[in-house]
């Protein structure tokens, strides 16, 4: 559904409201307190605008606009219904783009901890998001801790990516000016719609590299590839069995350990970190081989296809060999020769195993399965009179559809997983 963001009539006078000396604004959930040393007018931003801005004016009311809209966003991907109970500080002092935020936990007055972060009034919208994500979940994680929270970067850039693409230029209304103009968004269906293809064109990343990344993949030019990694992760956690009360355990674990591995482990039942690898490492080759609508992709579902159409069968033992030797031949060698029973009996498991690959199939290559199954079923019903003429004719069907099956095989994009098949294997031929 396309969504048209106009800058909002008020925008120009929260960019323009300035709090005077000791003054504050607090967010609607009252957990953000803003102040600001900055003076002086906000420039609008000039030029077209991003659904994700580069460059964002940070303003005492826009900032905590945005930020309670983050916190509400954050809680309902974890399904965190508790009350907070740290405040969080938030300071715009005079700065620009590329300035490090600065993130400390202090003491609150009310026994417990309360969070500051020092902005730069200049700030990209990517980081601001993490920034807030990152001190949320320092404040859940670290309620009953002495200690302050490790969270690990992977769940911070994770999460920040799972608003930012599913409503991250809803989320930046606030800081729309009318020098800006508008912003056209089509809410995407797929939450993983703009990591997918970063994932699908890049390497794999292990676990122990996204928890303790090397500079260039958190800084330099990889930064992309390490926030879809992130981000899948994320979603993988939250999409598991009670993954969302595992996720809020993780949290509270984390203060728990000396390492976040550790922690994520308790909360998912892994025993050991080769558990947490093998676990990870499946999940990427899984959504590798799969696209948005969970269909495998091309070279995947036609490389099932073509191990589903050699069929399993023994030879006769000769002289030289003391028992059959298993080999696998073509259904077009199994239906020249034997009896109309064994082909029934073989043929029809391969029929349903062809139904299930189609339902999997992107359209390209479902109709090419619909085909194979199409010509099996036809020689199978025809009558027993009739075998003889249609057996040529099936053959000759198979021969043509091998041939577009190479060919499709030969164009389809470069791919080097393929989905672990827990189905059963080629149909054995006695």
């Amino acid at each position: 559904m396309g969504i048209l963001l106009p800058f909002l009539i008020f925008a120009s006078s929260l960019n323009a409201q300035n709090l005077r000396p000791g003054h504050s604004i607090t967010s609607r959930s009252k957990q953000f307190v803003i102040t600001s040393s900055v003076g002086g007018r906000a420039q609008p931003n000039i030029g077209k605008s991003k659904p994700i801005p580069d460059l964002i004016q940070l303003t005492p009311a826009s900032l905590a606009t945005f930020a309670s809209s983050v916190r509400v966003q954050w809680a309902g991907q974890f399904e965190i219904n508790q009350q907070w109970q740290g405040r969080i500080y938030l300071h715009i002092v005079a700065g620009k783009l590329g300035d490090t935020p600065d993130v400390r936990r202090i003491s609150s007055p009310k026994s417990g901890w309360d969070y500051r972060a020092i902005l730069p009034q200049e700030i990209g919208g990517r980081t601001l998001t993490q920034v807030l994500i990152n001190l949320l979940l320092k404040e859940y994680s670290g309620r009953y801790s002495m200690e302050e929270p490790n969270i690990p970067p992977w769940l911070t850039a994770g999460c920040a990516e799972l608003l930012l693409q599913t409503s991250g230029p809803l989320l930046f209304v606030p800081f729309h000016t009318r020098g800006g103009g508008g912003v056209s968004f089509n809410h995407p269906q797929d939450p993983l719609h703009a990591s997918r293809k970063v994932i699908e064109d890049l390497p794999a990343i292990s676990f122990l590299t996204l928890s303790l990344p090397p500079p260039d993949l958190i800084q330099g030019e990889k930064q992309a590839q390490y926030r879809a990694h992130s981000h899948l992760l994320t979603y993988k956690l939250l999409s598991e069995k009670e993954g969302r009360k595992r996720m809020q355990f993780f949290l509270r674990e984390i203060p728990k350990h000396k390492n976040t591995p550790s922690a994520l482990g308790v909360a998912y039942g892994h025993e050991t970190m080769l558990q947490i690898e093998q676990w990870w490492s499946l999940a990427q080759t899984q959504f590798r081989s799969r696209d948005a609508f969970n269909r495998w992709r091309p070279k995947v579902i036609l490389g099932h296809l073509s191990d589903s159409l050699l069929l399993q069968t023994f030879t006769i033992p000769s002289n030289t060999e003391s028992k059959p030797q298993l080999r696998l031949i073509s259904i077009q060698e199994f239906i020249g020769n034997g009896t109309r029973t064994k082909h029934s009996e073989k043929l029809k498991p391969l029929l349903q195993r062809l139904r299930f690959l189609q339902v999997n199939a992107p359209p390209e290559t479902a109709r090419l399965i619909q085909d194979y199954h199409s010509a099996i079923e036809s020689y199978l019903e025809v009558k027993p009179l009739r075998v003889g003429v249609f057996r040529d004719y099936t053959i000759n069907q198979l021969n043509l559809l091998d041939t577009i099956l190479k060919d499709l095989i030969s164009d389809s994009e470069p791919d080097n997983t393929r989905a672990k098949q827990i189905e059963t294997p080629p149909a054995q031929v006695d």
